[in-house]
């Protein structure tokens, strides 16, 4: 894989097919490789361009990695679009990921032809948030004084909040999170850190897709509900990927959308 250096971090990425761009950014406890089916159905009609974030799959952290926020991980999705020459690309996001496409769509329109965002936990738009994270980091602290393994707590979707929804990834894709325990603590703190003024979302200039299952949970499908009301142009759609996230359990739909929203 190429990689391309983004503020001190090395991000391995690759690509398939020609035309649009269309950028996917994976969610916590993956990497790029939850989006190859997806890749394959983009590939015929688009350019596919995936990559691992900071601290997954063959890219690389800092030294002392323990915290992240979503605009240093939406700069680097800016780096690689630079690099690649790949703007304006349609960005598809799950989980965190989806949360850096919002962030690319209201601060770098510029980079973003639509997005297709994929869950996205946007907990400050749903005030019953609030109450669920404060569970969730009690259970946290609950389990390191225990001497409970953090991470097999959070994989199992026992953190409302903080990990809904982790649980229906495959196990071959978790197993990521296992080798880079200090990329999910990084990562657990994110949601209530970004800092993007949210009046802007009725201002955003290009067109979105919010996406939700059958199997999404209250919380993240109550955020989706709230986005769509709240940010220009978007539109919801519900796919039936079963017991799986959207875009592992129906990729040609996920990646319909994608070539739906292209310019």
């Amino acid at each position: 894989m190429p990689t391309v250096e983004a503020r001190g971090v090395e991000i391995a990425w690759s690509e398939q097919g020609e035309g649009q761009p269309v950028l996917l950014v994976h969610e916590t406890a993956a990497n790029a490789s939850v989006w190859d089916a997806v890749s394959e159905e983009l590939a015929a009609r688009s350019r596919a361009i995936s990559y691992d974030r900071r601290g997954w799959g063959a890219s690389s952290a800092p030294d002392g990695y323990r915290r992240t926020t979503v605009e240093e991980q939406s700069e680097d999705a800016v780096a690689l679009l630079e690099s690649a020459d790949a703007a304006p690309a349609v960005v598809v996001g799950a989980g965190i990921g989806a949360m850096l496409a919002l962030d690319l769509l209201i601060r770098r329109p510029d980079l973003v032809a639509g997005t297709v965002l994929v869950e996205p936990p946007v907990l400050q738009l749903v005030p019953m948030a609030t109450e669920a994270l404060s569970g969730d980091r009690r259970r946290l602290e609950t389990a390191a004084g225990a001497g409970e393994d953090v991470i097999d707590v959070y994989l199992s979707g026992g953190l409302a909040a903080l990990g809904a929804g982790v649980s229906r990834l495959p196990e071959e894709l978790t197993a990521a999170a296992r080798e880079r325990p200090a990329s999910v603590i990084a990562e657990m703190g994110i949601f209530a850190g970004w800092r993007a003024p949210l009046p802007r979302l009725a201002t955003a200039e290009r067109a979105s897709v919010i996406v939700t299952a059958p199997s999404t949970p209250p919380l993240l499908r109550d955020a989706s509900a709230a986005l769509t009301a709240r940010l220009a142009g978007a539109s919801a759609h519900e796919v039936d990927s079963g017991a799986a996230p959207a875009h592992v359990g129906a990729p040609a739909e996920v990646a319909a959308l994608a070539l739906e929203i292209s310019p």
